[in-house]
């Protein structure tokens, strides 16, 4: 899990880290180079590549910029969800376990509670590749020291930052549970955002039927733990390893 905080919010929360079905992200003042949040990492004002000609939900590549942001470096843990909202519905128990099992609602409300937002999929996407063109942040073949996926997870949720960091920073952005990201799917929108690229910060759709999922997790084959790749869902349906 990632969240949000908005621009005006910043300075008035403050939390330690999170752990999965999200990872934290704001928005900084433009004078602030630091984060009053421990365990994260701010992430330039920049354009990448997004998508992929891997997959037909994936296409077309197309540019995509963005403002300045924080993003958690790990996702959020059972301790953290349950501290804050009372209750943990995770499959797989363990405080530093990711917390997993939650509906898309249930993120929103988690980050809600502290002003925040679920990252959007692009900013979720450009973490996640860290600057790199390839498959993965590490390049095009599955890494076994960077990511939980079915040939090495013994088929459950590890606790957070076992795997290396990519080279921004982050954890987990490959692998162990799917993240829920705040965006809705709709078929034509990377079409429609190739149109007038470069998109500034795109939001994606607002409303629909599905929400999109991003990351992957430790029950899947290496090819849907790809930074480009994504899979929609209802948003309403829990389950283990999102």
């Amino acid at each position: 899990m990632i969240w949000v905080l908005s621009q005006n919010h910043i300075l008035e929360n403050c939390m330690g880290g999170l752990a999965v079905l999200f990872f934290l992200a704001v928005s900084p003042p433009a004078q602030s180079q630091t984060s009053i949040f421990p365990d994260m990492v701010r992430i330039e004002a920049d354009c990448f590549i997004m998508g992929s000609e891997e997959f037909i939900v994936e296409e077309p590549e197309h540019k995509v910029c963005l403002n300045a942001y924080y993003l958690e470096v790990h996702e959020v843990t059972q301790k953290k969800f349950e501290s804050v909202l009372g209750y943990n519905p995770s499959h797989f128990k363990g405080p530093d376990l990711p917390v997993e099992n939650i509906s898309w609602p249930e993120a929103d409300n988690y980050c809600r509670t502290f002003a925040g937002r679920l990252p959007t999929e692009a900013e979720w996407e450009y973490a996640a590749r860290a600057g790199s063109t390839a498959a993965f942040s590490w390049g095009w073949d599955m890494d076994d020291a960077s990511a939980w996926h079915r040939g090495n997870s013994q088929n459950g949720t590890h606790p957070i930052g076992q795997k290396k960091a990519n080279p921004l920073g982050f954890h987990d952005m490959n692998g162990n549970v799917w993240e829920w990201v705040g965006d809705w799917y709709r078929e034509d929108y990377y079409e429609v955002s190739a149109l007038s690229e470069p998109a500034d910060n795109p939001l994606g759709s607002t409303t629909g039927q599905f929400v999109i999922l991003r990351g992957g997790s430790f029950e899947d084959e290496a090819y849907f733990l790809r930074s480009a790749s994504l899979v929609s869902t209802h948003s309403e349906t829990p389950q283990p390893g999102v």
